[in-house]
C-alpha cells in the first residue's frame, strides 16, 4: 500500500510540475485539487524535503524538486515502456488505443472500425480525438493518426489506406446569376465560402494558388456543404461531402480541368508502436472495412 501511495504522489507531482498548477493537474488526473495537494504533501513528508516553493500567485520547483522531477519522469517512462512491452506481446487487444483524426472520413470510415473493436474486445479502451491540427504523436502519446497528403515527419511509420479528391462545387442557381467561371483566376469575382484564403489547382500540369474570399468562413465542412447547397456561393470540399449531392444534381462540379488529383490518406504511427497488437489489429480491420482494394478507394 505504501508503494502505491508513493506512486500516486509521484504521478501527481509530475503532473503539477508539468502543468504549473494544482488545479490543472487535478483536472488531468480526474481528482480534486485537495487530493493532489494531500498526496504531494505526504510525498514531501516521506522524502523529508520540499518539492515546491508555494506562494499565493504561483508555485515553483525547488532545486531538489527539479532533480527529483527528472528521476520521476524516467521512472514513469520505464513503467510505461514495461506496459507497452507486455501489450506488444499480447495477441488480444487490451489497454488503451488513442487515435487522432478529423472530418467526415474519420466519422464515417474510421470511427465504425474502432467502435466494433471496442465491442469485440471489452478490455480495450478506445480514445478518439477529432482535431484538424497536426498532433505530435509522441509528445501527446497517441498511437495512431489519420493524415492526408504529403507527410513531413520521417520518424513516423505510414501506410496508405485510401485517397481523397477535392471538388469545387456550387448550385446551378448560384452559377446562373454569378460572373463567368472558366478558370481558377475567375474565382476572385465569386463568393468563395470556407476556411482557406487560397485554393490550389493545377494548370497545364503546374501547381497554382488562387486567392479567394467570401462572406462565410468556417472550419466545419458540413457547414460549408450546407451553405453551398443553400446557393450562398462556391465551396471546395472532399468527395465524401459532395459525391451524393453531385449525383442527385443538387450541386455541380466546376473547374474540373484544373483539379489537383488524388491526395493520399495515411495511417501514421510512431515507429515503436508498429508491433503493438492494438495498432496492428486496428490497421488490419480498417483495411478490411474499406475494401480489398483499400489503397485505391477514393473519398
Amino acid at each position: 500500500m505504501e508503494t502505491i501511495k508513493s506512486l500516486q504522489g509521484i504521478i501527481a507531482f509530475v503532473n503539477v510540475a508539468e502543468t504549473g498548477t494544482f488545479s490543472k493537474a487535478a483536472v488531468q488526473l480526474g481528482v480534486s485539487k485537495s487530493h493532489v495537494s494531500k498526496v504531494i504533501s505526504q510525498l514531501e513528508k516521506d522524502l523529508g524535503i520540499s518539492l515546491f516553493l508555494r506562494s499565493t500567485r504561483k508555485i515553483q520547483l525547488t532545486n531538489l524538486g527539479e532533480r527529483y522531477l527528472e528521476t520521476c519522469r524516467h521512472a514513469l517512462e520505464n513503467l510505461d515502456a514495461a506496459k507497452r512491452e507486455i501489450l506488444d506481446l499480447s495477441e488480444t487487444p487490451r489497454g488503451t488505443l488513442r487515435v487522432t483524426l478529423a472530418g467526415i472520413f474519420g466519422e464515417e470510415y474510421i470511427a465504425p472500425v474502432l467502435i466494433e473493436m471496442a465491442k469485440k474486445y471489452p478490455d480495450l479502451r478506445v480514445e478518439l480525438d477529432f482535431s484538424s491540427r497536426i498532433v505530435d504523436l509522441i509528445a501527446e502519446k497517441f498511437d495512431v493518426a489519420i493524415r492526408i497528403g504529403h507527410l513531413q515527419d520521417s520518424t513516423l511509420m505510414a501506410q496508405k489506406v485510401a485517397s481523397r479528391v477535392e471538388y469545387v462545387v456550387c448550385t446551378k442557381g448560384y452559377l446562373a446569376h454569378a460572373p463567368p467561371l472558366k478558370e481558377p483566376a475567375d474565382l476572385y469575382a465569386h463568393n468563395c465560402i470556407g476556411e482557406r484564403l487560397s485554393w490550389s489547382f493545377k494548370k497545364r500540369g503546374q501547381p497554382i494558388r488562387v486567392s479567394v474570399n467570401g462572406n462565410l468562413k468556417s472550419n466545419n465542412p458540413r457547414v460549408i456543404q450546407k451553405a453551398a447547397l443553400a446557393g450562398l456561393g462556391i465551396a471546395r470540399l472532399p468527395g465524401s461531402y459532395v459525391f451524393e449531392e453531385i449525383k442527385r444534381g443538387r450541386l455541380i462540379s466546376v473547374l474540373e480541368n484544373y483539379g489537383e488529383g488524388k491526395k493520399d490518406i495515411w495511417v501514421v504511427t510512431p515507429a515503436r508502436r508498429t508491433q503493438n497488437v492494438n495498432v496492428k489489429m486496428f490497421i488490419q480491420e480498417l483495411k478490411k472495412y474499406l475494401s480489398n482494394d483499400y489503397a485505391d478507394v477514393v473519398f
